[in-house]
């Protein structure tokens, strides 16, 4: 039986963790106090509940109730002895749980991160600052395997956890770094249960992975130009209604957000280009139907939802009673300062041009009355800031 860590307690950890149980494995979950602490109600007992339609093409289900090995905020009892490792936590959270985990690490540990948000390269690179050799395979995916949201968490009466499970992904891209690796990884990631239903296509370097990144294209366009309905939305007359949530893909895309999404892809394509590796191919009219890329991960190659047509959202991600979505979103906060930023940085090596991407970053600056040029990922962050594009490239492939 293999012993799964969990680094996270959000909707992408907990799925991980209760499925993994589910799937015969041994699990343990690591909360962080400093973060939101979403574990309080499940210190004691330890149960999730998973949930959901779980869509995917093969129609493979694994709802239940079960109850994990351990839920800690302890670190090193954690890790200590596991085999997998899967981290599922915000990109901006990378920094101070990487430099905690790099010491715990032990020889022959895999460790997966969801979505990767070029957190492998981060991972190594304090690896590196801190002169440890550990034989670990780390492998960076370019989302997570689920559509999935926490329904239910720190509820003192049931000590019950709920996740909601809405679709399972066909397939996912998914690099090692380095890339040799991958075929160790291959094999040892039979283990997770979490990756039964799921392909695993291999992606060409980390790069390719963190481009590949759908959030940022979908997520980051649809909201920045739809700022003023999400702010206004259930609070004046006939804008919204406050009992229902704000959804980007129910709400706030149509022909024109998808063609400003085309756009955004394909300056990540000419990034991706420019460094001579793959990114996720997207067809121009899929980001012209209502679900965009989520309908053909649900529903298979092809699928388009006319924007004529209205999401069907019983059957949509369900949101806890009550909340409301808010420029505070990660949408905005992760995916810009991550997603965006990150993409510049590698942009400005090989002087490629990205004016949407600059828009949206320009513009998410002036309504969060910040800088994520200042404050986000950028090259320096992934240990890169003194190679030359064909050097980077050369080490997400060999580690050398």
């Amino acid at each position: 039986m293999a012993i799964i860590t969990v680094i996270g307690a959000g909707n992408g950890a907990h799925a991980l963790a209760a499925d993994c149980k589910l799937g015969g494995a041994e699990v343990r979950m690591v909360e962080f106090t400093r973060f939101n602490n979403k574990v309080k109600g499940i210190l004691n007992s330890r149960r999730i509940r998973f949930e959901g339609i779980e869509k995917n093409h093969g129609n493979f289900k694994r709802n239940g109730t079960t109850v994990i090995d351990m839920v800690t905020y302890d670190m090193k009892e954690a890790v200590q002895g596991a085999n997998h490792i899967l981290v599922s936590v915000q990109a901006q959270g990378f920094e101070q749980i990487f430099e905690e985990l790099a010491p715990l690490l032990e020889d022959g540990q895999t460790v997966s991160i969801f979505p990767d948000n070029f957190g492998s390269l981060v991972l190594r690179r304090i690896m590196r600052e801190k002169g440890l050799n550990t034989q670990v395979v780390i492998a960076g995916f370019s989302s997570l395997v689920y559509g999935t949201r926490l329904t239910d968490f720190n509820n003192m009466e049931t000590e019950t956890d709920v996740v909601n499970v809405m679709y399972r992904e066909n397939e996912i891209r998914v690099d090692t770094l380095p890339s040799s690796d991958f075929d160790a990884y291959l094999a040892a990631s039979k283990e997770i249960p979490a990756l039964d239903a799921t392909a695993l296509i291999h992606g060409d370097t980390v790069l390719d992975i963190g481009l590949s990144n759908v959030n940022v294209l979908l997520h980051v366009p649809a909201v920045v130009l739809n700022a003023g309905t999400v702010e206004n939305w259930g609070i004046i007359p006939n804008v919204g209604n406050p009992d229902v949530f704000y959804d980007i893909y129910a709400h706030g895309v149509s022909p024109s957000v998808g063609r400003v999404q085309y756009a955004f892809y394909e300056e990540q394509v000419a990034i991706a280009k420019a460094f001579g590796v793959g990114i996720m191919p997207v067809e121009a009219d899929v980001l012209q139907s209502r679900m965009g890329l989520i309908g053909e991960m649900m529903y298979g190659e092809g699928y388009r939802l006319p924007f004529s047509e209205p999401l069907d959202q019983t059957t949509w991600l369900p949101n806890p009673k009550g909340a409301r979505f808010t420029l505070e979103s990660r949408y905005i906060t992760e995916d810009v300062p991550v997603g965006c930023s990150a993409a510049i940085s590698f942009a400005k090596v090989l002087q490629v041009e990205t004016p949407v991407i600059h828009a949206m970053t320009n513009l998410s600056n002036i309504m969060k009355e910040t800088d994520y040029y200042e404050t986000g990922f950028n090259l320096k962050t992934f240990g890169l800031e003194k190679m030359t594009a064909a050097e980077m490239i050369a080490y997400m492939r060999t580690g050398k």
